[in-house]
């Protein structure tokens, strides 16, 4: 699969355009996730690049995990998404103390 992203890339340096499936994504990203490429949902994902362009990031989901995606040159690299963190809320005597006297 690593091949076809450069043949990709040479494609697009000699007619100045390429195009690229979700099936494409699915396949390069199926190895690096660990995951079936039949189980693998693709989103995010860019469909045509000019000369010179770089291959943006994607997402690669599967069995409940999300993945972002990147290609540099011959290599594919997927690592699962961070989890958001939500701020602690503020402790009430810290609450309070901020308030001042009342």
């Amino acid at each position: 699969m690593r091949s076809y992203l450069r043949a990709l890339v040479l494609l697009a340096a000699a007619t100045g355009c390429a195009t690229v499936s979700k099936q494409t994504y699915a396949n390069l990203s199926a190895g690096e996730i660990g995951c079936p490429v039949e189980e693998v949902a693709i989103s995010g994902e860019k469909t045509s690049y000019g000369l010179g362009e770089e291959v943006q990031p994607w997402t690669a989901e599967c069995r409940g995990h999300r993945f972002i995606c990147s290609a540099a040159g011959q290599s594919v690299s997927c690592k699962e998404e961070l989890k958001t963190v939500e701020a602690p809320a503020a402790a009430p005597a810290a609450a309070q103390a901020a308030e001042g006297p009342q």
